[in-house]
């Protein structure tokens, strides 16, 4: 190889030699991008089943609410009926 040949064969060679590292460092990079993207995404999972939750409890709160009263209704309803006939 002539001198100015092998200047650029070694220049050629330094450049890809310096993108393949680039190019390996952009791997681990994008590794931890989607390890960190997992983390997230798992998170939001649990976050959301615990605003599920959350949501949920005020209307367990007001179905218990709304039997209790059911249930006085009805009790005060039957008292109201024997005493009527008089069973009490």
């Amino acid at each position: 190889m002539s001198e100015v040949t092998r200047e650029e064969f070694d220049k050629l060679s330094a450049q890809v030699e310096n993108n393949t590292k680039r190019l390996a460092d952009g791997d681990a990079t994008l590794k931890l991008i989607n390890f960190r993207l997992d983390q997230i995404d798992k998170k939001l999972d649990e976050l959301g089943k615990e605003l599920n939750e959350l949501k949920a409890k005020p209307a367990r709160r007001w179905e218990s609410i709304s039997g209790t009263i059911l249930q006085w209704v009805v009790t005060a309803l039957l008292a109201y009926i024997a005493v009527k006939i008089g069973l009490a």
